[in-house]
């Protein structure tokens, strides 16, 4: 019984991916008066990614295989990746429309789009996703925008 399927090659390549990564941050150059470097956010990320993806791949190794007599067909990989694919699918409309939306509209209609297609249907459901979308990408907006200074594409819609 073969253990290796392509989570387990994935999640083994994000690892060393990582550690590699992790090692790179060791050549930054030192800021001249910086109380914490230029390394400890990357750091921080990479160390969180190779949490993630060695929980992936205990997950991964733990999952059972699949049945010997099973064939491959696309209708079932497409019905098994109905979300994955929706949500790139989302994210390439929200690119596209950036110009236009500019990020604060486009963000909370990616989110908004995002939940409604992978969570729970209905109209308090729809109320929750759409008080969930304003909230985090307004507030994250207004954190880059005002807090930090960040130019953030602003569209045709809702220009400064």
């Amino acid at each position: 019984m073969s253990r290796i399927n392509p989570d387990v090659v994935i999640a083994l390549a994000l690892m060393v991916l990582s550690a590699a990564l992790f090692a790179d941050t060791f050549s930054y150059q030192k800021v001249h008066l910086s109380i914490i470097g230029a390394k400890l956010w990357p750091r921080i990320v990479l160390v969180a990614l190779f949490v993630a993806s060695a929980v992936f791949l205990v997950r991964s190794l733990a999952r059972a295989p699949q049945a010997r007599g099973e064939r491959w067909t696309l209708s079932r990989w497409l019905a098994e990746n109905r979300n994955v694919i929706a949500v790139f699918a989302l994210y390439v409309l929200f690119l596209v429309t950036l110009p236009w939306l500019g990020m604060l509209l486009g963000g909370i209609a990616f989110v908004f789009a995002v939940q409604t297609v992978i969570g729970l249907g209905g109209a308090r459901a729809h109320l929750i996703h759409a008080a969930i979308a304003v909230g985090a990408v307004g507030g994250m907006w207004a954190v880059f925008t005002y807090a930090l200074g960040v130019v953030l594409p602003e569209g045709q819609i809702l220009p400064r």
